[in-house]
C-alpha cells in the first residue's frame, strides 16, 4: 500500500461504491452510488456531513484490468474544489468469498481532475471486485491549477515533465500513465517526485507495459494523469 503514513491525516467520512463483475482478464464496468454520514448529535457535525456527502456525489469511479492482471481504478473529481480520496478495493471469487483486498490514498486531487491508480495487491485469481472511495475536502494545499504537464513517447519509454508555475515549493507530485490498445486498458506505470522548487520541474520516466510474464505488451495510445500535486499545511 502506497503512502501508508498519510492515513494519519485522512478521516473516512463518505462512501462511494463501484462494483465490477468479470474475470480478471478483461475490462470491468461498474455503477456508482454514494451515501453520506450525518452526525445528529450537533448542528455543526450535521452540516459537515451534508457538505461531505455533496462532495461524494460529484466523484465517480470505475475499474479496468491490465494485461499484467492488475486492477486500475479511475476516479474523476467533478467538484469545483480539491478533495482527498481514501480508496479501498475488495476482490471476490465466483462463490462470493473474499479473495483479497488493497487500498490507497490520494491527497489534494484537483477540481475537475481525473486520476488513475493501480491496485498492486490485486490477487492472481478473482471473479469480481468492489471499489470504495471515501471523499472529504482536502487537508493539504493543492497545486494542480498551478502546474503544467508535458509528455513524450521517445520510442523506449514515456517521459513526462510537470512544471511548478507557482511561487511556492511543492512537497509532492505523482503522475501515472495508462496504456491502451484498441481503446482497452492494457498497462500502467507511475512515478513521483518531492520538493519541487518554484518555477522548476519534476521529471518522470514511465515504463512501457508488460504482462504477468514480463513480456512486452503492444499499445497504440496512452494517457498521462497528474494524480497529486500538493504541499502540507504545516
Amino acid at each position: 500500500m502506497k503512502k501508508l503514513y498519510l492515513l494519519l491525516v485522512v478521516a473516512s467520512l463518505t462512501l462511494a461504491i463501484v462494483t465490477g463483475c468479470s474475470s480478471n482478464g478483461g475490462n470491468n464496468e461498474g455503477t456508482n452510488t454514494s451515501t453520506g454520514t450525518n452526525d445528529q448529535s450537533g448542528n455543526n457535525s450535521t452540516q459537515q456531513g451534508e457538505a461531505t456527502s455533496n462532495l461524494a456525489q460529484n466523484v465517480s469511479s470505475s475499474g479496468a484490468i491490465t494485461k499484467e492482471g492488475k486492477l486500475i481504478v479511475f476516479i474523476k473529481n467533478n467538484n469545483n474544489t480539491a478533495v482527498d480520496l481514501d480508496i479501498e478495493v475488495e476482490f471476490y471469487d465466483a462463490d462470493g468469498m473474499i479473495a483479497g483486498s488493497d487500498s490507497d490514498i490520494l491527497m489534494g486531487v484537483g477540481a475537475n481532475n481525473e486520476v488513475a491508480v493501480e491496485m498492486y495487491g490485486t490477487p492472481e485469481e478473482f471473479d469480481n471486485y468492489k471499489i470504495y472511495v471515501d471523499v472529504e475536502a482536502t487537508s493539504v494545499i493543492s497545486y494542480l491549477d498551478k502546474v503544467e504537464l508535458v509528455h513524450n513517447n521517445n520510442g523506449e519509454e514515456i517521459v513526462a515533465q510537470v512544471k511548478n508555475n507557482s511561487q511556492d515549493e511543492i512537497d509532492y507530485i505523482e503522475v501515472s500513465v495508462v496504456y491502451y490498445q484498441d481503446d482497452k486498458v492494457v498497462g500502467y506505470d507511475y512515478s513521483n517526485d518531492i520538493e519541487i522548487k518554484a518555477e522548476r520541474s519534476a521529471n518522470f520516466t514511465l515504463r512501457y507495459p508488460h504482462d504477468d510474464n514480463y513480456d512486452d505488451v503492444k499499445f497504440d495510445t496512452y494517457k498521462v494523469f497528474i494524480n497529486e500535486a500538493y504541499s502540507y499545511n504545516w
